[in-house]
This record gives structure tokens, C-alpha cells and sequence, in this order.
């Protein structure tokens, strides 16, 4: 296992090191710290957050108390003995007709300024024993039942009901409401049915909702859910189960609860979701993970530069290496600014000037060298030539008179004197030319044959410079492979690009595709002999003066005759 993970870490390149290495550096003293803060942080939140649940259910059973019993006090300036309940009592005796309109009036009036000025107070109504709405402040429900309305309590001979929907068809908010029952002087018996303001009651429920989404039970003294906002969990009507209990916190349904108890014997709960419960630690986690993001940017920002700082001299190294593969050995002056490295870029450069140095000198031994064995098939030509040439001239002084020999011995004259005078070895097409002229004079004296001779050239071509001794090779080639009696020779001298292309075009017997690849490579059987160790003259010269730059083409087939194209730079 420990060779295999090893193996794994050997692979990785440098950045990798560095960038994980870095990682590790900036997050393990992090993450001990966050682990060993867990337990005392979640604590912390854990106890703030119930504290601010409780203190916020507080504040809204105070708000429900408060509430209750505004509900209570405003029921009190309506019952007996207040004026308007000596007033209704009035009412209820006398059979006046006239005296029965004024007390209407001013019950009516006296009801509306009294829940008018009560801002707690909203719909109130005088029911009778038969149901019967005797007052009423506002409109009511046509399906409006005491009996139909949530219990929550009683306390002090009033019943509270709610939060319900207010019986005013006109308001369809939650409204707490109050029942008492109105003994009049005359036996009778009358209830009185006042709600609250539906913007009390909206405050009332709202205020938690808002600061922490959390959901409302409104439980009667026996435990009964009379008001529900989470019907689908806790039903209104079904018992909640801790009252039993004296827990005053819990969990349950995936619900953190929170329940206070009022002095009128109802209790409110709280219901918080979980989710919303737990978003303080979520928010916590959350911190911690964006620090630990923070944490990783900032170690891989400083694996980044540490990289940088190392990378670029790296790169630098492979440039220079780089050259020295491709022969660029050109000594740059190249700082990175940080010394160690410096130090080897310096070793660097002088190893590319010695490298240099050295090649330049085996370049020019292998310069010389080539020019040794150039001047040694030079050698090898002229002597071999001469003596063939001096031979037939031996027979025609013997069998032909003098000006035959004149003929031939001034042509001879003049190659010789072209081959020998110059101590350089660049000459013109203009010279070079002329002594295929002269060679072609001698040769068609020594084989008795008859040649015709074409010169394409321009004059603007004449005097551009080539190296000598270039054209008489070809030429001996193409008398060599079969050019027969009336023998025609073109030579065309022209630019193309750039460069001088000289060709040599005869109607001889051709070559065979085999005979032309051992011409080319260097190996025919010839090779020993005048017509291989010319061309191989040829190409070596070239070779010597222009490098890749020179080509020789050479094209043939059987019966058809051969093309020789030389293609060299163009030089003044």
C-alpha cells in the first residue's frame, strides 16, 4: 500500500506538489480549530436561539393577553349598570312608541361611540335568548353561531373564543372575541358578543412569523387546539400532547415548540421548523466552509506565486535547451532576479558558447575535409580526361594534317587554361559555357561524331557566379549513355524564383529508372570510372557551396534521352 501511494506521488508534476502541499498547510490548523470548537459553538447557538424563540413567544402570549383583556374592560362599559345597559333595560320595558325611538337612537348611538373609541374593539352585538341580534355596531354574518366559535377559555363569567374568522362579512381576518352574559332589573337575560379589531389580532400573529417563520397553536386549559396554523401536523381540536407534561419546550413532527401560558388559562405555543430552527448552525457551518474557502484561494494563491516563482525560470531552462537543440547557440543575457538560479543560467550560457565553439570547429574540419576530397576527384577527373584527349590527338597527328591538329590542340589550349588558371573555384555562366563549348569541340573530334549544340541563355544571366567545373560532368554523362551520330545537346540557362536553374537536355538512349537511382545515390557501377566520380563531383561541389539549398533533377527514360537540371540560389 505504502510503495503503491508513493508510486502515485511520483508521478505528480511539481505544481501539483506545491499546490497540494500548500493546501494541506493552510486547512489541517484550520479544521482542528473548527473541530475543536464545535461542540462549545453549537452550544452557544443552541442557547441563543431558544432564548430568542421564548423571549419572542412572550412577547406575543403578553400581546394575546393584553388583548383579552382590553376585550374585557370595553365588555364592562357595556353590561350592567352602564348607561347604555340602563338604556337597553329602558328599552326592553317601556311601550312607548316615541320614547321606544329616542332610546334606539341613542343606544345605537352610544354603542358605536364606545366601540369607536376603544381601539381594541371591533364587531359587538346584544344577542337575545332567542337569538335574536337586538345591536350591533356592524353588519354580521347571516350563519353567525356562538356555539360554532373556538373556545379557548373562561375566566371572570367571560367566555374567549378565537382567533376565528370575524362574523363581520365585511373582514375576513383572525379576530379574538369575548361572550358575558347581562343580568337586567327585569329578570331578563341578554349575551353580549364583541371581537376584537381584526389589526390587533393581525399584529398579534404576524410579529413572530416575521422574525423567525415560525407557526402559532392557540390551546384552551384542557389542552385542546383551539386555533391551529399548521392544521396538517397539529388539527384544530385534537389534544396537544405535552400538556400533560410540565415541559415548556420540545420537539416534535420535525417542529422545535416553545408554549406560555396566560393568566386567563390559555396557553399559546410556538411551532419553529427544524430548518428554520437549525438555520443559525447552517449559517455557522456556512461561515465556516466560505473561511475554508477563503483559506483554500489564499493557499493556492500562494502555491500560485510559489509556482510562478519557480515555473518561470523552469521555463527558461527549456527555451535555452530548446535552442541548443534547434542550433541556436546565441548567447542571451536572461535574469529571473533570484540568484541560485542565475548562477545556473550563467553555467547555462557559457556551455552554449563553448558548444559553439566546438561546432564551428567541426565545421570547419568538416569544410575542409569536403574541400580535400573535392580537390582529390578534381584530380581524379583531369588526369583521366587529359590523358584520353592527349591519346586521340596522338593519333591525329599521325593520320590528319596539320589543322586538325590545330583545331584540336588550341580547344584543348583553352580548357586547360580555364581549369588551371583560376586559383578560386567560383567562375561565371559565361566561362563555364564557353568551356563546355571547348569540351564539346575536342569530343567531337576524338569519337569522329557530329553534335549539334544549343545555348538558351539570357545575357543578363551571363556573368552571375557559379562554381567552376559544373557543366563538362553532365555533358560527358549524356556522350556516355548513348548519345549516338548527330547528337543534339540543348543547354538553357534560366531564373526561376530566385534561383538559377541550368539544363542540360540531350537525345540520347536514355537512362533506365534503376541506372538513374544509382546515378543519384552514389551507386553505379560506373562509379569508378570518369562518368560516376563526374556527377558525383557535381553534387558535392553544389553541396559545398550552397548546402540543402542546391539540388540537381535529373529525368530519363529509355529511347527518349535525358534531362539534367542543376537548381542553385542566384548570386552576382
Amino acid at each position: 500500500m505504502q510503495r503503491k501511494i508513493l508510486k502515485v506521488i511520483q508521478t505528480f508534476s511539481l505544481r501539483r506538489r506545491i499546490v497540494y502541499l500548500f493546501a494541506i498547510a493552510a486547512l489541517i490548523p484550520f479544521l482542528s480549530s473548527v473541530i475543536l470548537s464545535y461542540n462549545a459553538i453549537y452550544s452557544i447557538l443552541d442557547s441563543k436561539l431558544e432564548t430568542s424563540a421564548k423571549n419572542t413567544l412572550k412577547h406575543t402570549e403578553l400581546s394575546l393577553y393584553h388583548t383579552m383583556e382590553n376585550l374585557a374592560q370595553t365588555s364592562q362599559q357595556l353590561v350592567y349598570p352602564s348607561s347604555i345597559a340602563i338604556k337597553f333595560n329602558e328599552f326592553l320595558q317601556t311601550d312607548d312608541k316615541s320614547k321606544l325611538t329616542s332610546l334606539e337612537e341613542d343606544i345605537q348611538k352610544e354603542l358605536d361611540y364606545i366601540t369607536y373609541t376603544n381601539a381594541s374593539a371591533g364587531l359587538a352585538v346584544y344577542i337575545a335568548e332567542n337569538d335574536d341580534h337586538l345591536y350591533r355596531n356592524m353588519l354580521v354574518r347571516d350563519d353567525f353561531s356562538i356555539d360554532k366559535l373556538p373556545s379557548i377559555g373562561e375566566f371572570n363569567d367571560i367566555t374567549y373564543y378565537g382567533p376565528h374568522i370575524s362574523n363581520n362579512p365585511l373582514n375576513t381576518q383572525y379576530v379574538i372575541s369575548i361572550t358575558r352574559d347581562i343580568e337586567l332589573p327585569n329578570n331578563r337575560t341578554i349575551t353580549l358578543y364583541l371581537e376584537s379589531s381584526f389589526s390587533i389580532t393581525k399584529n398579534i400573529l404576524s410579529i413572530n412569523q416575521e422574525m423567525n417563520n415560525s407557526f402559532y397553536l392557540i390551546l384552551d386549559k384542557t389542552g385542546r387546539i383551539a386555533f391551529s396554523e399548521l392544521s396538517s401536523a397539529f388539527p384544530r381540536n385534537d389534544n396537544f400532547h405535552s400538556l400533560v407534561s410540565t415541559d415548556m419546550s420540545g420537539k416534535n413532527e420535525g417542529y422545535y415548540w416553545f408554549k406560555s401560558t396566560n393568566v386567563q388559562g390559555c396557553s399559546i405555543v410556538s411551532l419553529i421548523p427544524q430548518k428554520q430552527f437549525d438555520h443559525e448552525k447552517d449559517r455557522w457551518i456556512s461561515q465556516m466552509v466560505f473561511l475554508a474557502i477563503i483559506f483554500g484561494i489564499f493557499s493556492l494563491l500562494i502555491s500560485w506565486l510559489v509556482w510562478k516563482m519557480v515555473y518561470k525560470p523552469i521555463r527558461i531552462f527549456d527555451s535555452e535547451i530548446e535552442e541548443i537543440s534547434n542550433n541556436n547557440l546565441e548567447s542571451n543575457t536572461i535574469t529571473t532576479k533570484i540568484p541560485e538560479f542565475d548562477h545556473t543560467l550563467n553555467q547555462l550560457q557559457n556551455m552554449k558558447i563553448q558548444i559553439g565553439e566546438l561546432l564551428t570547429e567541426v565545421e570547419w574540419k568538416e569544410k575542409k575535409r569536403a574541400d580535400l576530397e573535392i580537390e582529390k576527384l578534381m584530380y581524379q577527373i583531369n588526369p583521366h580526361f587529359l590523358m584520353n584527349t592527349l591519346d586521340t590527338v596522338h593519333w591525329l597527328a599521325v593520320i590528319h594534317k596539320q589543322d586538325e591538329i590545330d583545331k584540336m590542340v588550341s580547344a584543348l589550349n583553352k580548357l586547360l587554361y580555364y581549369n588551371l588558371k583560376r586559383s578560386g573555384k567560383l567562375s561565371t555562366v559565361r566561362e563555364e559555357l564557353d568551356s563546355l563549348t571547348q569540351y564539346f569541340t575536342l569530343q567531337e573530334i576524338r569519337y569522329d561524331f557530329t553534335y549539334t549544340i544549343v545555348l538558351n541563355v539570357h545575357d543578363s544571366l551571363l556573368n552571375t557566379k557559379v562554381p567552376r567545373f559544373i557543366l563538362q560532368p553532365i555533358a560527358e554523362n549524356s556522350i556516355q549513355h548513348g548519345l549516338e551520330e548527330d547528337g543534339h545537346i540543348v543547354v538553357t540557362v534560366y531564373e526561376e524564383n530566385n534561383q538559377l536553374v541550368i539544363s542540360i537536355k540531350d537525345n540520347g538512349s536514355g537512362l533506365s529508372q534503376i541506372e538513374i537511382d544509382q546515378l543519384m545515390n552514389n551507386k553505379s557501377k560506373d562509379k569508378g570510372t570518369g562518368i560516376g566520380i563526374g556527377l558525383n563531383y557535381v553534387k558535392r561541389m553544389l553541396h559545398s557551396y550552397y548546402g540543402e539549398e542546391a539540388r540537381i533533377r535529373l529525368e530519363s527514360e529509355r529511347g527518349e534521352g535525358t534531362v539534367v537540371q542543376l537548381i542553385i540560389p542566384k548570386s552576382f
